[in-house]
């Protein structure tokens, strides 16, 4: 569990990292403070504990450590350990362990500045398609997800971001196709009630709101209700 426990941790810092750098040279340098460009020692670096014991700030020019780079790293910490109490209904874990992977990082970022930068969802599918050994693919069926996922965006423009757009698209490609649809289904239901109760007790009207955390509660769903959830909707048939 402690390796679980440092590797989801290091992995949340990293793909955070890298998910809110505006260039490639991010992989070619140490990581420094934001602030000063200090470079950060190893000390600095450990998941959690870091931030906690220099109290969010910076070890030499003070400046504040973003809380999202904490909760990155509790989240991912969390989500890393739970198979290991909670088995997955649908029993993958190399997919699990890489859609949160990418996901939870995204879920923080898009919070922030609601986009979804394209490197990542590059990243994403190319690193999916490899560990999943294409196993998924499904061409009809995930050419008929992708045509509709962009007639969506076409004819309802501006109620979805086209990034989203793609990475719906990433992740029809790496997972079953049914896997797929029950995580949309629980997207929507999830984010249409969240819209519905904040509009119940806010004076202006909330119209847009980042999809990404609302796809990873479907995900997470999914993963762990998966046969419930085929079963109710398929009879046992499929």
């Amino acid at each position: 569990m402690a390796i679980l426990i440092l590797f989801g941790g290091v992995c949340a810092s990293f793909i955070y990292a890298l998910t809110s750098a505006e260039s490639s040279s991010f992989l070619l340098r140490r990581s420094r403070c934001d602030s000063c460009m200090r470079p950060l020692k190893w000390y600095e670096l450990f998941p959690v504990l870091s931030f906690l014991i220099l109290k969010g700030r910076c070890l030499i020019c003070k400046t504040k450590i973003p809380v999202s780079n904490l909760v990155v790293e509790v989240l991912m910490i969390i989500l890393f350990i739970c198979p290991i109490f909670i088995e997955l209904s649908l029993k993958d874990l190399t997919l699990y362990y890489l859609i949160i992977l990418f996901l939870i990082p995204l879920s923080i970022f898009d919070f922030e500045t609601f986009t979804i930068p394209n490197h990542i969802n590059l990243i994403f599918l190319f690193t999916g398609l490899y560990l999943t050994d294409f196993h998924y693919i499904e061409i009809a069926g995930d050419f008929a997800v992708i045509i509709t996922l962009h007639l969506f965006y076409l004819l309802f423009y501006g109620s979805v971001g086209y990034g989203d757009i793609k990475l719906f698209t990433v992740l029809t490609l790496i997972t079953p196709l049914d896997f797929f649809l029950y995580i949309v289904m629980f997207t929507y239901l999830i984010g249409g009630l969240f819209v519905l109760i904040i509009n119940l007790y806010k004076k202006n009207r909330v119209d847009k709101v980042p999809l990404v955390p609302f796809i990873t509660n479907g995900v997470l769903i999914v993963f762990y209700f998966y046969d419930e959830i085929h079963l109710i909707y398929t009879g046992g048939f499929l």
